[in-house]
């Protein structure tokens, strides 16, 4: 049975992008679109190694935890 590291992690879903409009003075719209900073890593779980999308926030929080990534 495979595991799902991210759960394993204790981390919710990958987040997604969130979109809007600029505006300028003249209230004009045009579409915004603000990515996530996404990265990989690879972590061991259980001597298998697996390769997680992580956000640059949650890598941080990793780290604050003391979970060591490669």
């Amino acid at each position: 049975m495979s595991i799902d590291p991210r759960k394993h992690l204790g981390l919710g879903p990958l987040k997604k992008p969130l979109f809007g409009h600029n505006r300028s003075h003249a209230l004009n719209a045009t579409q915004k679109i603000s990515k996530p900073n996404v990265q990989k890593r690879k972590i061991t779980i259980n001597d298998k190694e697996y390769t997680v999308k992580l956000t640059a926030r949650e890598i941080r929080t990793l780290d604050k935890k003391g979970i060591i990534l490669g």
